[in-house]
């Protein structure tokens, strides 16, 4: 049904007012529209929601009813209210004694006559006896319409004595609910197209920046994500019919992702998203703890749905998150922040420390700090996802209702598919590092020891000997012996003289040599070798097992992204980098070689502020050669990028100047900028800032 414009306007006020907490003004504005129009639905369904009594409530379901027989909440709150019983008087008494139409007049209190002075203690006693015994009752009445208005004494009280009917009804409500929200959030919000911010299902609050054009009032209303500060989506609530839901819409920023590709983020529930960077690459949120209205959605959150081969990374209250498949997320401040994965691979890092997990894996890090919503630890170790969050998931996309639907990723593949995604691949560059390292060397090393050996050595001993020489001494010696002499001797006789010879012995003394032996002691100077045991010390070289920290050059394999120029070209040349607007750079290539060249890659350095910044376009005098969505320095095409458009759009003829234009989606700074094209004919230009 339409409206005029008025109305709607009124109706958009009085929206205002009761999320306000303002009721009275609210159903003052209401009783004016229903004045003027008694089967404006709208209305009515706001003044259920500021009604003060069950009779009054009735009162809106049966106007409800009459418009829209099909109401699925006002249905199954008249059920309700029947099997409780508390409907005990009938629609047209109700209908006679509202207040909605007009207040009941004030009436003046006739006057009494003063008690007497006697009776003022007695009455005084009475009236605080029924103050002690009628206070209790009002603030109990107070705070459990207050409680049931918020939907908890349905569950607390309620649903014990509610009928295996009433259960399956309740339920049947919620599934109903469930599936029109979500209707009309894919109605309204499926061709947003990027970087928007869609107004899903009622009700949501937004805080939008100063300058926004547009309206995030009303499903349908859609916004730039940067014109929205902050989205607090409304809890399930079947007897408002409400569920909160906001649809989000963001380019894929991984580096393989294609161009123009998008990731879905829906928030549901009891949900507040606080987009700080403007482009929800940096964000805080929580979904509060409340009660469990419906089985089919038990947590509030938000759920990312990646296309296929895409992938996504952003900063979640302070961790940063790769997601490369559909996962949800819920955060309790100063609780614990849990993300589960259904498809794919994922990576959170918090407290400077990484953990890889993948799909059938949730995993969860500690939040604190000053809001309560910040990381503050290191993640979990991955496990297994809750059946909470299967449900929840379930209700949301119809898929993954079970661990059996969930085709399990390991961490170890899930961390080798998202470094292939960032093109970080182990490469073994020889890196010459100190390293300190127990090795068992034997090392022949002199050391004195005192060893027994037997050694002969001449040593010069005096010793008393006795020897027999033979020596040849003269000796007188007196011996006897006889000589026989002749003698002549003259005789006379008669015949003349003559001579006769005549023999004598004649003792004579005669000395004699003789050998004669005697013995003589003598000291004799003698050198006798003696053998003796003699300690002598000894450079005995011995093997020794000894632990000796040596400095090694090992080869270790380093995930680096590395740039390999070309050598420089001597025959073209680069101009300086200039800045036709704020967020452009670009250089001059002139090619003298005498043919054409073709630009083969491209390694850009570039100032990763502010923390949106980002390369989109790469254009060759005029011709784009790449778009998409580089926002980590450096760049590397193609390695990294793959180019688009035709080949020859990258070439120079010879004798050719061309301008190469790098487009930024913010305003670049002064300085911080290199620019490197390498040409298929083996060389490079560079020019810097």
């Amino acid at each position: 049904m339409t409206y005029d414009n008025s109305v709607d306007i009124e109706l958009r006020q009085i929206v205002g007012l009761i999320d306000a907490g303002q009721k009275k003004e609210a159903r003052s504005l209401l009783r004016g529209i229903l004045t003027r129009d008694g089967n404006n639905l709208s209305a009515w369904e706001l003044m259920w929601r500021v009604v003060y009594s069950v009779k009054e409530e009735l009162i809106c379901l049966n106007h409800i009813l009459a418009i829209n027989p099909d109401h699925v909440a006002a249905k199954r709150r008249m059920d309700d209210i029947r099997l409780r019983e508390d409907a005990s008087s009938s629609t047209e008494e109700l209908f006679n004694t509202t207040p909605f139409i007009q207040d009941p007049p004030s009436q003046s209190m006739p006057l009494r006559r003063p008690p007497l002075r006697r009776n003022k203690k007695r009455q005084s006693d009475l009236a605080l006896l029924l103050f002690l015994l009628l206070f209790p009752t009002v603030c109990a009445s107070f705070f459990g319409f207050v409680f049931y208005r918020a939907g908890y004494l349905d569950n607390i009280f309620f649903s014990s004595s509610l009928t295996a009917t009433a259960v399956a009804d309740r339920s049947a409500s919620c599934q109903a609910l469930i599936e029109k929200a979500l209707q009309a959030s894919d109605s309204f919000c499926d061709e947003i197209g990027t970087n928007k911010a869609c107004y899903g299902n009622n009700t949501i609050k937004a805080d939008l920046a100063p300058d926004t054009i547009g309206q995030f009032s009303e499903r349908g209303d859609i916004v730039d994500v940067d014109q929205v500060r902050r989205i607090s989506a409304s809890p399930l609530k079947l007897d408002s019919n409400e569920w909160g839901i906001a649809v989000l819409k963001v380019i894929a920023n991984l580096p393989r992702s294609l161009p123009g590709e998008t990731i879905t983020m829906v928030v549901f529930g009891n949900t507040t998203l606080d987009n700080k960077s403007g482009d929800l690459e940096s964000f805080f949120f929580s979904s509060e703890l409340g009660q469990i209205v419906c089985d089919k959605v038990p947590d509030d959150g938000m759920m990312i749905s990646v296309p296929e081969g895409e992938g996504v990374r952003f900063t979640v209250n302070g961790a940063d998150v790769i997601l490369m498949g559909d996962a949800t997320i819920k955060a309790a401040k100063n609780g614990k922040m849990e993300i589960s994965l259904f498809e794919g691979s994922g990576r959170i890092t918090s407290d400077g420390q990484e953990q890889y997990f993948g799909a059938g894996q949730q995993v969860d890090v500690q939040l604190g700090g000053e809001n309560g919503n910040e990381s503050v630890g290191a993640p979990s170790t991955p496990g297994p996802i809750s059946q909470s969050d299967l449900d929840t998931v379930c209700a949301l996309t119809g898929q993954f209702c079970s661990q059996d639907q969930i085709t399990p990723v390991p961490s170890g593949q899930a961390q080798q598919s998202i470094e292939e995604e960032l093109d970080i691949t182990p490469t073994s560059t020889r890196t010459p590092t100190l390293t300190a390292t127990t090795t068992v060397l034997l090392i022949p090393s002199w050391t004195p020891t005192l060893i027994p050996l037997k050694t002969q050595t001449l040593a010069t001993v005096y010793t008393s000997t006795r020897t027999r020489t033979p020596t040849r001494t003269p000796t007188r010696t007196p011996t006897k012996t006889r000589t026989p002499t002749r003698t002549p001797t003259r005789t006379i006789t008669p015949g003349g003289p003559t001579l006769t010879p005549s023999r004598t012995s004649t003792p004579t003394a005669t000395r004699t040599a003789t050998l004669t032996a005697t013995a003589t002691s003598t000291n004799t100077l003698t050198a006798t070798p003696t053998l003796t045991d003699t300690p002598t010390m000894t450079l005995t070289p011995t093997a020794t097992a000894t632990s000796v920290p040596t400095s090694t050059a090992t080869d270790t394999p380093t995930n680096t992204p590395t740039n390999t120029p070309g050598v420089s070209c001597g025959n073209v040349s680069a101009g300086s980098l200039t800045y036709p607007n704020t967020n452009e750079l670009q250089m001059t290539i002139t090619n003298s070689s005498g043919g054409t060249i073709r630009m083969d890659s491209l390694y850009v350095e570039w100032v990763d502020s502010p923390s949106s910044q980002r390369i989109i376009k790469v254009i060759v005098d005029g011709d784009q050669v790449w778009s998409g969505n580089e926002n980590n320095p450096p760049g590397n095409y193609p390695s990294e990028h793959s180019w688009s458009g035709s080949a020859n759009d990258r070439d120079i003829a010879s004798g050719a100047t061309v301008i190469l234009m790098l487009q930024f989606q913010d305003v670049l700074l002064a300085s911080g900028y290199t620019i490197e094209p390498i040409f298929d004919i083996g060389c490079s230009v560079t020019s810097s800032n």
